[in-house]
């Protein structure tokens, strides 16, 4: 398997989210890299960024740096050329992580890896997902998976809807090509439990070192 990290420099909300100290010095992209050098081979993952700038992020861990056209980290451009582009980069046939750092919590990847080696043949894509038990209201405040009054359900009865994070998706070559997308056309849903937080302001990015510095430091558990 490869790794590609969707490691732009640019971000409206947040600048350089990617690569300015998130903690103890280290980014956001850092911490992804510590923890995928742990489980895959440094020559097989790789950094796609449109900046050379920050290509001795690649360097310092020692592994493969990709210089992308910056039309496939611009808001405006199509996901699926998006997809396409940055997995095109990759050599090899072999299925490939497309991944971004913006889920530090994440840490199963080695279950991950895993089940994948057990479903590959099955289904053509393997997506991260977050199972959530709580008291939502559909857009006309109407309960979903619950009820008022008599039909009310205790939280742990409530049928789960689900978050996609988009930061760990395990695509196939064949995947990428039919569907040009992070969900192929038979996926198979992995279920996550840690915290997340999807960063895109700069409050959830606080929120996020609060929550990391704190697992972190109790060893995730």
């Amino acid at each position: 398997m490869k790794a590609v990290i969707l490691g732009k420099a640019g971000s409206t909300r947040v600048p350089h989210k990617n690569y300015k100290p998130f903690y103890a010095e280290m980014s956001l992209t850092d911490i992804l890299l510590e923890k995928l050098v742990k489980v895959m081979n440094r020559e097989d993952i790789f950094l796609s960024c449109e900046v050379k700038d920050f290509e001795y992020v690649a360097e310092k861990w020692g592994i493969n740096y990709i210089l992308r056209d910056e039309k496939y980290t611009q808001l405006a451009t199509n996901t699926v050329d998006v997809v396409r582009n940055v997995c095109k980069d990759v050599p090899g046939d072999d299925d490939i992580l497309y991944c971004s750092a913006m889920d530090p919590l994440f840490q199963d990847y080695e279950n991950m890896f895993r089940i994948w080696s057990e479903v590959r043949k099955e289904h053509d894509s393997l997506n991260v997902i977050y199972p959530l038990k709580n008291y939502f209201l559909d857009q006309n405040h109407s309960p979903i998976g619950f009820g008022f009054g008599y039909w009310h359900k205790y939280s742990q009865y409530i049928p789960p809807i689900y978050q996609i994070s988009w930061a760990n998706e395990i695509l196939t070559r064949e995947s990428i090509d039919r569907c040009g997308y992070m969900v192929g056309e038979n996926p198979y849903w992995f279920d996550a439990y840690n915290p997340t937080v999807d960063i895109d302001t700069e409050q959830d990015w606080e929120l996020a070192q609060i929550l990391y510095k704190y697992y972190r430091e109790h060893d995730f558990s």
